[in-house]
């Protein structure tokens, strides 16, 4: 990766304050807040936003799509008595920097991650990853699977055809357009079944609103996408030899539950399951079931 180098050596903390959210029960009803350190982190001159909790194997979660360290936090209070939970506000999104110049696509994150967790001394971890973020799990799992112990995703993207044609139109879009991107991706985030489906949304509107103000969030996330549909990740996908576990909502109108069985078609050992009341985000809307699934599957 231009810019960045391979070999593991530190970062340095600028700053902490507290992050994270906790759903009483099972993520559905009810909220009370769990308090976790977070960190800024000086990487090759990029300031990015670090939650680094809890003790044991080391899992670290990349988020989705133009996402945050919270679109995974509910489920973080429920795994850190086990394990050590590490994860980033990746370049280009959540509150780290975003910078203009970098051509933005899910090789290149996939590669930050492999790098950024080299600099944090992980020799070998755990990843767990859902949409974009899934993606960006099974790429590292596919480029490096002597470092990936295990594994888990949630409805990964990439489970689709090529269609250059329309990752040339994305490519072209102009960063400002990311906004009402976003507003119309966002439907298809959680479950309407959610009794907090509206006010969730509302929230994760906020934060795009305020992202999409800067230039690099739109580069980030066309970046991205235009490179989504620009391969044919299932053949990739096809040579994972990884541990797996596939997560997906039976309430997934954006992937639907079709995608995550023929993704299981392509990756024969790995698990497959479904999670009832729930959409896109499980980890979110059903934190206490997806770590009790999970922790079985780490060990």
């Amino acid at each position: 990766m231009a810019g960045f180098t391979a070999v593991p050596r530190g970062v340095r903390i600028r700053k902490a304050r507290a992050c994270g959210t906790l759903l009483n029960g099972d993520g559905r009803m009810g909220f009370r807040r769990t308090r976790f350190e977070e960190s800024w982190l000086d990487y090759d001159g990029m300031r990015l936003r670090v939650v680094d909790t809890g003790r044991g194997e080391p899992i670290l979660f990349p988020h989705g799509l133009g996402g945050k360290i919270e679109d995974n936090d509910l489920i973080f209070p429920f795994l850190a008595d086990r394990y050590r939970v590490i994860s980033v506000d990746q370049p280009g999104s959540g509150l780290s920097d975003k910078p203009v110049d970098i051509d933005y696509t899910v090789e290149w994150l996939a590669d930050f991650l492999l790098d950024f967790a080299s600099r944090l001394g992980l020799e070998s971890f755990h990843l767990i990853g859902g949409s974009q973020g899934g993606l960006l799990t099974l790429l590292c799992c596919e480029k490096a699977p002597e470092r990936v112990r295990r594994a888990v995703v949630y409805s990964p993207s990439g489970v689709w055809d090529a269609n250059p044609a329309l990752a040339g139109v994305v490519k072209r879009l102009p960063p400002h357009a990311v906004r009402a991107f976003m507003r119309f991706t966002s439907l298809f985030w959680n479950s309407p079944a959610r009794p907090d489906y509206w006010s969730g949304r509302a929230q994760a509107l906020e934060f795009v609103d305020e992202a999409s103000q800067e230039p690099g969030f739109g580069r980030h996330v066309f970046g991205c996408v235009a490179s989504v549909f620009s391969e044919d990740f299932r053949p990739r996908f096809a040579r994972i030899t990884t541990p797996l576990l596939i997560l997906w909502g039976e309430h997934d109108f954006g992937m639907p539950v079709s995608q995550g069985r023929e993704l299981h078609g392509l990756i024969p050992h790995a698990q497959f399951e479904t999670i009832p009341e729930a959409g896109h985000n499980v980890l979110s809307e059903r934190p206490r079931l997806c770590a009790a699934k999970i922790k079985k599957f780490l060990g």
